[in-house]
């Protein structure tokens, strides 16, 4: 069963957005709602998510992964987000 993690990834000097797409290309689905932050779609954990992220990161950039519980939302987000959020993707 898929779950949702909400990650924060601020990449070392040097790493592209094709990079970190391509990693997250790992997952079921992913959403970027942001410069740094995206929600995925994955059934790997947070321990897999850190080591696949890790090298886009160590030693200068930042990241920070947790499970994230929609069953309680609110919030001023694109149609289109909410739509991606309520999908079984």
């Amino acid at each position: 069963m898929a779950t949702l993690y909400h990650i924060y990834i601020s990449p070392k000097s040097g790493v592209t957005n094709e990079q970190i797409e391509k990693k997250m290309d790992l997952a079921l689905d992913w959403y970027k709602y942001g410069n740094n932050c995206w929600i995925v779609k994955s059934t790997s954990d947070p321990a897999k998510w850190q080591t696949r992220l890790k090298p886009l990161v160590e030693p200068s950039g930042t990241l920070f992964i947790c499970k994230l519980d929609t069953d309680q939302r609110q919030g001023w987000m694109p149609k289109k987000f909410w739509e991606w959020l309520k999908s079984d993707a």
